[in-house]
């Protein structure tokens, strides 16, 4: 028999996400990131099947025009203690939220390789949200291991050599932030990419406060480049960084991603993801680090209203005639 129980509490949730392994963006403090800097709620939904846990979902909730309902999104997830358990999850909460919140999809793009489950009927691929292709280093070897299973002898080096050179890395604290934003602006100016309002992060370092794991590399006191990531006892999952030219020259975002690295580990993470690899530049460098990408199985959604097909058809028009 399938109940289901709905989570309201900040404390009983994240217990719940460390327990079984979730994904950061499964915990209480990334829905309520969104909740606070855009239209969505999060919804935190326990599946359990004759008394005992099945799995669980952070959903979150945004509310379409009439008449369409509400689209459901459950980012990296739904939560389970094993992959095969999967599709059964992933059909329960996609029926808790037809029932619930008159939704016309929910989507989901769990951590899982490509092939290792096949999804329940009516379960379809869809645009992505997260990039489904990333690079990943396990955790559970030693630190010596794991520094001399870097894909570049180049990467070691470096991380030796700014070290050296007077680089030191600590964890942030919310009076960084306004130089973290500078060199965040800095670095998106140089290569050219989009950031949220500066509000956003703030937001984020306050809402994120359960899973953040923010640094910052300095030399006599001068930042030099930060890194911001959410972390679990699944996942350390990399969101933010950026680097100064001076920052650039010192290799301090070496010594600070491994730094970041070795902080996951002694946190308990299991998995460290360096996030989405495009072409070039950044993704190279994270390359550095893991050698080979890892591919997960990317998006699926599930149709629950027969309004579906037209509300995608009206969203893919808008987007090629205002992209």
């Amino acid at each position: 028999m399938v109940e289901y129980r709905e989570v309201t509490d900040e404390r009983a949730w994240d217990e719940l996400i460390e327990a079984h392994a979730g994904h950061p963006m499964q915990a209480w403090g990334w829905g309520e990131l969104k909740a606070r800097t855009g239209s969505w709620s999060a919804r935190r939904i326990v599946v359990e099947r004759d008394g005992a846990f099945a799995g669980a979902a952070q959903v979150l909730v945004r509310k379409l025009p009439w008449p369409f309902g509400h689209i459901c999104y459950a980012p990296r997830g739904p939560v389970t203690d094993h992959a095969a358990d999967v599709p059964q999850v992933a059909d329960d909460i996609a029926a808790w939220c037809k029932a619930n919140v008159s939704a016309v999809s929910l989507k989901i793009d769990p951590a899982i390789a490509p092939g290792a489950v096949e999804l329940g009927r009516g379960w379809q691929s869809s645009e992505q949200i997260v990039l489904p292709r990333t690079a990943a280093i396990g955790l559970a070897p030693t630190e010596d291991e794991i520094m001399a299973g870097l894909h570049s002898k180049k990467a070691r080096q470096y991380i030796r050599k700014a070290g050296r050179s007077g680089v030191t890395v600590r964890r942030a604290t919310a009076a960084d932030l306004d130089a973290i934003m500078d060199i965040y602006h800095h670095t998106a100016d140089t290569d050219d990419f989009a950031l949220h309002s500066d509000e956003y992060y703030r937001t984020a370092f306050e809402a994120c406060a359960d899973v953040n794991q923010v640094f910052l590399a300095e030399i006599e006191g001068r930042p030099l480049a930060f890194l911001w990531n959410i972390a679990t006892s699944g996942t350390a999952f990399e969101l933010w960084g950026g680097v100064t030219d001076e920052g650039k020259r010192l290799r301090a975002n070496y010594l600070l991603k491994w730094q970041a690295i070795c902080t996951a580990k002694e946190s308990g993470s299991a998995l460290y993801d360096l996030n989405g690899l495009l072409e070039g530049g950044v993704s190279t460098f994270k390359l550095l680090f893991a050698g080979e990408p890892t591919v997960w199985m990317g998006a699926y959604d599930r149709p629950l209203s027969p309004l579906y097909r037209v509300w995608d058809a009206a969203l893919k028009l808008y987007r090629r005639l205002f992209k």
